[in-house]
């Protein structure tokens, strides 16, 4: 089976390096009016860049633009731009600046205010480079992947900034040069720089942003994972909290580098006054993931001392957009196709600090294969201008009969996979075996056969391992009845092996062509397997082909 190798603490701490930001007070000429704002600069200390974006972000509770502003590079005038929505005066050399230090001053009029001045500094490193590096295909092949997911949730897609890339494969070249993180017992984080070793280049997310000039608010994700980049974004997105990025609509860039085992995606952000509720897995998203292993820094267990891993694959709803300020769990439900209800574990604001406007929800215990899940939740959303409003989201999904199928199949084609699999309907699922191939089929994608199928006394056998898989359904020995037991839902097939009859929930029946032991290897008739199943099976005689439907 297609499977991927998770080492042990695989993934770490999404940082989000936000702009810090610096409160003021303008006071009116005439003393009869008091404005607050805020600001920021950027690039501070180091960068690496000869042709730096120089910004001042500046917020206010004025409704309207300064009269005038200026900006001064070393004592020159330089033709800034502002952007009124971003609340940011930005600059870019058109020519490459020189090793050394460099003093920015800003400066913003607005009638009847006392100026608002400030100034920063920064420094052009000696070893500041003019050209970006070029994307590998396969840095690309990881851009294209995070885009998958974008197009499954209806979001724009990310373009690979040549910033955020240079800083991805930078971080990426000082953890394996370091081979940071690579055990268990290890305390490093794979989210900081350490000065004293190789590669530095500035020891927070923020601070590695700066040197490459690069001014916008922005996440960061990190994978350390044997595989190649698409699997280890596949991993990072299956984590709760790395999820949270890639279904933001306020992401509008990223970098992505692999170097070794190591995976960093780089998130830039925008801002938007307002998005709707994003849910994950998909409404109506028909291949679905049953489990989580954990390998997550923070452990999105770490409040519940109950929960052991593996657990459900998480499922989450969250909001982008700077008009919501928090939100709140009222209520939330997760039932099966018999209507049983699924317990949960709840992460929220509320007993989550790496929450602010997303809910999680981890189902104790993996989910079952191939089974459709009913998701209702309630939320009390706060906006910024303190109102509330409580939104109802209920939708439904259903998990892949067996590992990888959803994500091979989403990663083909992305806009296929959201035509085919993210529906209203149940999806009817095919399977294929050639009696004389390795490998079986199931909805197009291809797995290795576990055991090939035999042919005893003229009937085909198929082994029950590589069918179940097949059929999204579990397979235990039993030794004293020396019977396989099939199960599925409510379904328990047990395939006796030592007498001509099996049983379906208990009720026995006689069969001239029972199960039987090929070694040590329980192998099922393929005429047995319409009545057993309940599934549509059909056998082509010239290619030797069981295609079974259900």
């Amino acid at each position: 089976m297609n499977s991927i190798a998770r080492p042990g603490k695989s993934l770490m701490l999404l940082s989000l390096a936000l702009m810090l930001w610096c409160i003021g007070l303008t006071l009116p000429i005439s003393q009869a009016q008091a404005s607050s704002y805020s600001f920021d600069a950027a690039p501070k200390g180091t960068v690496g860049v000869t042709k730096p974006n120089l910004t001042f972000y500046f917020d206010t509770d004025l409704a309207f633009a300064p009269s005038s502003y200026s900006m001064t590079l070393n004592g020159q005038s330089v033709p800034a731009s502002y952007d009124q929505n971003k609340g940011t005066f930005t600059y870019t050399p058109d020519n490459d600046l020189a090793p050394g230090n460099y003093n920015v001053k800003m400066s913003i009029i607005y009638p009847n205010y006392k100026p608002i001045e400030q100034s920063w500094s920064f420094t052009v490193a000696k070893n500041a480079v003019s050209r970006f590096e070029t994307p590998t295909s396969e840095d690309q092949s990881g851009l294209a992947a995070v885009n998958d997911y974008r197009v499954l949730y209806g979001l724009p897609q990310l373009q690979m900034n040549e910033r955020l890339f240079a800083m991805a494969k930078a971080h990426a070249k000082y953890l394996d040069a370091n081979k940071i993180a690579q055990s268990e017992k290890s305390q490093e984080s794979l989210h900081d720089q350490n000065p004293n070793k190789t590669g530095f280049f500035g020891q927070s997310p923020r601070e590695r942003a700066a040197f490459y000039g690069y001014s916008s608010k922005l996440g960061e994700d990190v994978a350390y994972h044997a595989g190649s980049i698409g699997e280890s974004v596949d991993v990072l997105f299956d984590a709760p909290y790395h999820r949270s990025p890639f279904l933001s609509s306020d992401a509008k860039e990223v970098g992505v580098a692999k170097v070794g085992d190591y995976t960093v995606i780089e998130f830039g952000f925008g801002s938007s006054e307002n998005s709707p509720i994003v849910v994950s897995p998909a409404d109506g998203e028909r291949y679905v993931p049953t489990s989580f292993d954990g390998n997550e820094a923070p452990d999105p267990l770490r409040m519940h001392t109950s929960g052991v891993y593996p657990v459900g694959y998480p499922i989450m709803a969250q909001y982008s957009g700077e008009n919501v300020d928090k939100i709140k769990l009222l209520s939330a439900e997760l039932t099966d196709n018999a209507k049983q209800k699924v317990d949960l574990f709840a992460n929220s604001p509320d007993n989550d600090d790496k929450l602010t406007n997303a809910v999680i929800l981890l189902p104790r215990k993996p989910l079952q294969a191939d089974q459709t899940y009913l998701v209702k939740l309630s939320l009390q959303v706060t906006k910024k201008d303190g109102t509330t409003a409580t939104e109802s989201k209920e939708w439904n999904f259903t998990t892949e009969p067996l590992p990888q199928l959803g994500k091979t199949k989403l990663h083909r084609n992305a806009s296929d996979y959201l035509k085919q699999a993210v529906t209203v309907l149940p999806i009817q699922r095919k399977a294929s075996f050639g009696l004389d191939d390795s490998n079986y089929s199931v909805d197009g994608v291809s797995f290795p056969m576990r055991r090939t199928p035999v042919i005893v006394d003229g009937s085909s056998y198929l082994y029950i391992r590589d069918l179940a898989a097949a059929l999204g359904a579990n397979v235990d020995w039993d030794e004293q009845q020396r019977a396989a037991v099939y199960t599925k839902g409510t379904l328990k097939v047990t395939l006796h092996t030592t007498k001509n009859a099996y049983e379906v929930n208990g009720d026995l029946r006689q069969t001239d062509t029972p199960a039987r032991l090929v070694g040590d290897n329980t192998m099922v008739p393929v005429r047995l397997l319409a009545e057993v199943l309940g599934a549509k099976v059909e056998y082509a005689e010239a290619t030797r082909t069981v295609k079974i439907t259900y």
